[in-house]
């Protein structure tokens, strides 16, 4: 039987598209700016003169930019596209209503998810990169419950502040991971039963955060391949379905 394959794009195979704010700081594997995280295609459009403050002060005046970059994405074959940003949850409504592919705008749309799934005394612990830029606006974009969170920010890390928020272009990955640490161990006894990284840069530390504390821990990358899985052909017990 002869296979018929149909064209229309200049290129394919890529899954996922990554929508990057225009920053050049150190990436690292399990950052999603870094390719190498994943293990299927993905492409990359860096939304070009798009201001982060945007995202901090909850304006939409640069919206149009964003839209454009992922509509690229979307011309160019990607299945689905997710953002660098925890932030983009702001635009979550406006990017799914002038896409026709799934748009994951942040990770914190997992904590209503992950919620539902814990047990109802436990809480979630959610990292982000500095406490003082995540707002209420934020949460309620991801219909994100804020009495159930626990919520610890980086702003106490040097190199945190100095690469992600300063954006220099030299990253100490052990003084990264050793902030990291620092928060984990401020959730111990805080009945936390699982927790979720906001921030895109904290994600190689994933590990880091659950041997401290024995629990899941869930990110972009979790939703990015999550999404991922439901596009890839599993057979299941094949020859019994022949």
């Amino acid at each position: 039987m002869s296979q018929r394959i149909f064209g229309g794009k200049t290129n394919y195979g890529q899954l996922a598209g990554i929508l990057m704010l225009d920053s050049t700081i150190p990436r690292i594997p399990g950052d999603p700016g870094h390719a190498e995280t994943f293990s299927f295609p993905v492409r990359y459009r860096v939304v070009k003169g798009f201001p982060f403050q945007d995202l901090v002060e909850i304006r939409k005046d640069h919206l149009g930019l964003v839209i454009e970059a992922a509509l690229d994405l979307e011309q160019e074959g990607v299945q689905f596209i997710a953002a660098d940003c925890g932030l983009f949850s702001l635009f979550q409504k406006d990017l799914s209503g002038a896409l026709h592919i799934p748009f994951l705008g942040s990770s914190l749309n997992l904590i209503p998810l992950v919620s539902a799934f814990l047990p109802l005394e436990k809480k979630i612990g959610l990292i982000t990169g500095d406490t003082r830029l995540l707002k209420n606006d934020h949460l309620q974009a991801a219909n994100a419950e804020r009495g159930r969170l626990v919520i610890r920010g980086m702003e106490g890390s040097p190199e945190f502040q100095r690469v992600v928020i300063q954006r220099e272009n030299e990253l100490d990955v052990e003084q990264m991971k050793k902030g990291v640490l620092e928060i984990a161990k401020s959730l111990v006894g805080k009945g936390i039963g699982a927790v979720i990284l906001e921030c895109t840069n904290l994600i190689t530390f994933r590990s880091t955060i659950q041997k401290v504390l024995r629990v899941p821990v869930y990110d972009a990358v979790s939703l990015v391949e999550f999404f991922a899985e439901g596009y890839r052909r599993r057979e299941f017990f094949a020859r019994y379905m022949a």
